[in-house]
């Protein structure tokens, strides 16, 4: 049985033309416009008979002619998104993802320029209890020592093994300032505060709000809740390097 149109070849060239989209010259048509299977045959005969369509926005707010014309015109695609009212990186992969789809010469348009400085991002004291342990195992490994973390919660936060053996280290940060020194609590702070024993911990490692670091063992601080650094410039040992944070 042949299967015979249910419109004539003017009628649907008349759709086209009305419509924005092939959904829309299935409504036009009186077809079911969610049949994906009358819409492949209606585009297919439109293309047969040369029925224009590059007006067709479907979802876009630009026509393949408009794509076109900003293409041919303009020397980037920064230029092309913005002819078509568009903006942002992601419309500039969109359009010349649809630019490649439909063949479009655009061998004239420049890439955009790569920007010639880095992201606006500094380093700030506030974060420098987060950084404490990531900074002290940084300190160890470049003085040739070996770091390991513990897999479950302890009261030391790495474990140090070179010159003096293996040793507990408790890591601990400052940006509290007390005249001229910096304070630096040596007690946990969960509660009630509680200070270490020497049997949890050998060593602690200290860094200030200007990023100097003390290395000190348990026994010149043991029983201290927290002390002065001004006092202990003897246990200070060489910096990370670079300038104090601001």
């Amino acid at each position: 049985m042949t299967w015979t149109r249910s419109y004539s070849d003017e009628q649907l060239i008349a759709a086209v033309a009305r419509s924005t989209s092939w959904r829309g010259v299935l409504r036009e048509l009186g077809l079911t416009a969610t049949s994906a299977g009358a819409m492949r045959s209606v585009r297919a005969h439109a293309d047969r008979i040369s029925a224009d369509h590059n007006h067709f926005r479907g979802r876009r707010r630009w026509t393949e002619t408009e794509l076109r014309s900003a293409i041919g015109t303009a020397d980037s695609w920064s230029k092309v998104v913005e002819a078509l009212g568009l903006e942002g990186p992601s419309s500039i992969r969109t359009v010349r993802g649809h630019a490649a789809r439909l063949g479009i010469e655009s061998g004239h348009l420049t890439a955009e320029p790569s920007s010639t400085r880095g992201p606006d991002i500094r380093p700030d004291i506030v974060h420098l209890d987060r950084a404490g342990s990531l900074l002290a195992a940084a300190w160890y490994t470049l003085t040739g020592q070996e770091v390991a973390w513990p897999l479950e919660p302890s009261r030391y936060d790495l474990l140090v093994s070179g010159h003096e053996g293996t040793r507990r280290v408790q890591v601990k940060t400052t940006t509290v300032r007390a005249g001229d020194s910096w304070k630096v609590y040596l007690s946990t702070s969960r509660g009630e505060r509680r200070t270490y024993d020497p049997e949890e911990i050998d060593d602690f490692f200290i860094i200030d709000g200007d990023l100097h670091c003390y290395l000190m063992p348990f026994a010149a601080v043991g029983g201290l809740h927290a002390i002065h650094l001004g006092g202990y410039s003897r246990f200070r040992v060489a910096q990370l390097g670079g300038h104090p944070l601001v």
